[in-house]
């Protein structure tokens, strides 16, 4: 091309140079298809089978803090619920029935004491009583166990064990309840097929029908079994020879997986229609660039020169720099694309630094003193931006805690926390309310703001720094474990949750209802605040830390180190070392209180001074 002017070289250059690459894109994208548009289904399919299994898991998880709380009801003298235990259970509609079934002392079996249905099942679970009795003893060695059952449309039964096993105090409890919404999930039609399956005995509990004769969602769960990983991908090969694109991902509770299947022939089919469009726009579009490049070459000699300088500056850090538009058409376009651009990384890089200082402006100091309350906190953001905050402020003899966990990131979720921050400097610097009625304003707020669109869980407590009294409400949050402190190293047993009530998440409805309950503190005990993003960790190699690694790590730190600012250092670190490096999906925020009065200060709620 030597002796042509640059206009000529640079019409050949956006015309030839175009081509080519796109010559060699089509062959590269023809030759990579089946292995890219398998890789994007696999994904796809992996990310519907985890939110499926997210969302079980968030409802068997709200039935079994239901369940609890029932059973804490639970008088073993009379062998009966509490008044309010039957109440809850009358007022809770998606319990359709609830048995309490205790340890026969002179058997050593177990007897059914409490008996609770609602009329539409009541016949139904009377003339079922074997199928009850066959769920408790599978809950004995399980724990936990789901089943589905055709008692009602869209239920399923669960049995939870309460207490050791070999406690013959401990109880289990039977609830049918209401999952039509769950029922629903699985029964959608589309392009993926997925299945609730119970993996100790593969037996489904919701399935979509058989994908081919013979082969359905337990023949499907003994081939995918295989690779004992909480989540994976596989191809499989059913019985009629076809092939589909296989997902799972493990519930996190009551020993379910949920799977969903692609059929591959439908996914390929697909792609390649939408590669056939591609190579028609991509013709297109390179026939308007050589037309463009024909008429824009003479002029754009100078002002690439210019435009070049300008780019080289701002790459170098000068972003106040603007291209100086002398002329119209395509070369002016340009240079004015070029200038907003500039205007809009310069927004973005200041909106960044405030948005992503915003939401600690709205965060406590990490380490305070209130009376006989010591508080420290740790927030750790995702690298998305999450949602989580927490609070603390003392009241006279009153000192509150706060946290949540919303549903926005970026800047919704500074905006969802400076709402809930604002609400919290009413309530603090106003008269003295429950808590009960403190959560019902901030719910209110919430709504208000943001209609439904952002919400968060939320459990806000209250302490006597007297007494030791503890007074909450939760809103769908993670409820704290306590720990009464001793010279034995605890076990993940020694540790107690605090009763969870009130299934609702702040903003979801503006006239939210949420109970007030209380919790008597000994002298020395510790309280271990958190949200899910710390039970979720992720390290290195996809492993989940989990609930046990998380309480084996605090009860470490806490026989370790008598300051709880040091225990939390302890379990900072082990969080650091267990996700070597592995991004955050979600922030993990973690809150330690120490109740330490003196002993001759404590008394029984009640007793006079």
């Amino acid at each position: 091309m030597k002796g042509l002017s640059l206009r000529y070289k640079l019409l050949a250059s956006l015309t030839v140079i175009p081509l080519c690459g796109l010559l060699v894109f089509l062959w590269v994208a023809i030759s990579t298809f089946s292995s890219d548009k398998i890789a994007y289904v696999f994904d796809s399919s992996l990310w519907i089978s985890k939110t499926r299994a997210a969302r079980v898991n968030s409802e068997v998880s709200s039935v079994i803090s239901l369940s609890q709380a029932l059973v804490l009801t639970y008088r073993a003298d009379t062998k009966n619920l509490a008044e309010t235990g039957t109440y809850y259970f009358d007022r809770e509609a998606k319990f359709l029935a609830f048995q309490v079934y205790a340890v026969n002392e002179q058997t050593g079996g177990y007897e059914r004491t409490v008996d609770m249905s609602k009329t539409q099942v009541k016949p139904a679970v009377g003339a079922r009583a074997q199928v009850f009795d066959a769920l408790v003893k599978k809950a004995r060695t399980g724990g936990i166990v789901l089943e589905g059952t055709d008692l009602s449309p869209g239920s399923l039964l669960m049995a939870a064990r309460f207490g050791d096993a070999n406690d013959p105090k401990h109880v289990v409890a039977v609830t049918l309840f209401e999952a039509s919404e769950l029922a629903a999930v699985f029964s959608e039609s589309g392009t993926d097929t997925s299945y609730l399956v119970r993996k100790s005995d593969s037996q489904p509990l919701f399935a979509a029908g058989e994908i081919a004769q013979g082969w359905g969602a337990a023949q499907i769960w003994s081939m995918l079994a295989e690779q004992k990983t909480p989540e994976g991908i596989s191809e499989l090969i059913s019985p009629a020879e076809t092939s589909f694109l296989a997902s799972f991902s493990d519930v996190g509770v009551a020993d379910l997986v949920v799977i969903s299947m692609v059929d591959k022939n439908s996914a390929l089919s697909a792609r390649e229609t939408l590669v056939r469009r591609s190579q028609f726009l991509f013709v297109a579009i390179l026939a308007l660039l050589t037309i463009a490049s024909a008429f824009a070459s003479r002029g754009l000699t100078l002002a690439f020169r210019e435009l070049n300088a300008v780019a080289q500056k701002f790459a170098e850090g000068q972003f106040d720099v603007r291209v100086d538009i002398k002329s119209g058409g395509e070369v002016g376009v340009l240079a004015s694309n070029f200038n907003l651009m500039a205007e809009e990384v310069s927004r973005r890089m200041n909106q960044t630094g405030r948005t992503g200082q915003a939401n600690e402006f709205l965060l406590p100091e990490n380490h305070a003193r209130l009376g006989t309350v010591e508080v420290v906190g740790h927030r750790q953001p995702a690298d998305r931006g999450g949602g989580d905050w927490w609070y603390y402020f003392e009241k006279e003899d009153k000192a509150y805690i706060w946290v949540g966990d919303g549903t926005g990131r970026g800047d919704q979720a500074a905006l969802l926390s400076s709402a809930v921050r604002a609400v919290a400097s009413v309530i603090h610097f106003g008269p003295h309310v429950p808590v009960s009625i403190s959560i019902a304003v901030l719910n209110r707020a919430i709504y208000e703001t943001f209609k439904g669109q952002l919400t968060m869980s939320f459990f806000l407590a209250c302490i006597d720094k007297t007494t030791g009294e503890m007074t909450y409400a939760n809103a769908s949050h993670q409820p704290p474990m306590i720990l009464h402190m001793s010279e034995e190293l605890a076990k993940q047993t020694d540790f107690v949750p605090v009763a969870a009530v009130g299934a609702q998440r702040l903003g979801e409805k503006i006239d939210g209802e949420f109970e007030e309950s209380r919790f008597q503190l000994k002298p020395d005990d510790r309280i271990v605040f958190y949200t899910d993003g710390v039970v979720h960790l992720r390290g290195p190699e996809g492993t989940n830390w989990g609930e046990q690694g998380f309480l084996a790590s605090v009860a470490n730190a806490f026989h370790a180190k008598d300051r709880i600012d040091e225990a939390l250092g302890g379990i900072v670190g082990d969080i650091q070392e267990f996700r070597g490096g592995t991004p955050l999906e979600d922030d993990a925020t973690l809150i330690l209180i120490h109740f330490e009065p003196e002993i001759a200060s404590v008394r029984p709620i009640g007793e006079a001074a």
